[in-house]
């Protein structure tokens, strides 16, 4: 499976670039949320992806108990996965940024494998930050 699409979301693996990217179309509920990202994990594992891009133009919030089931199914699948990257596009919006920092810091907290992240407001230039670990990688 190299897709995944429903009313919430849409994922995709990119094997140019080896990379998974996810778009939001509608704010989840968390069951959405979890399966979404559950759908997104096991594209990354199948195809040893080794970035993520989300991105959330649409700038909903998840609440607490999301970021924590987040934040929990993302180390439990980390081991799993040859990801290095993730990147998290957002609208201009300070509180965004800071609730990406704040899962990330969790999940890196929840696991041994730690992953390398960034806020984007753009997805081309996510993408294009994500595929540049690629070209590290060569050299």
């Amino acid at each position: 499976m190299n897709h995944y699409k429903d009313n919430y979301c849409h994922i995709s693996y990119l094997p140019d670039t080896n990379q998974i990217y996810l778009k939001w179309h509608l704010p989840p509920c968390e069951s959405k949320l979890i399966h979404c990202y559950e759908k997104g994990f096991e594209m990354a594992i199948k195809n040893q992806a080794v970035s993520w891009v989300t991105d959330n133009s649409i700038g909903f919030q998840p609440d607490l108990s999301m970021q924590r089931a987040l934040a929990q199914l993302a180390a439990s699948r980390m081991k799993y996965t040859s990801l290095k990257r993730f990147a998290r596009v957002t609208p201009m919006d300070v509180f965004q940024e800071l609730l990406t920092h704040k899962i990330l810091n969790q999940i890196n907290d929840l696991t041994v494998t730690t992953i390398e992240y960034e806020v984007f407001h753009n997805s081309k230039d996510a993408q294009v930050w994500c595929a540049q670990l690629n070209l590290l990688s060569v050299n």
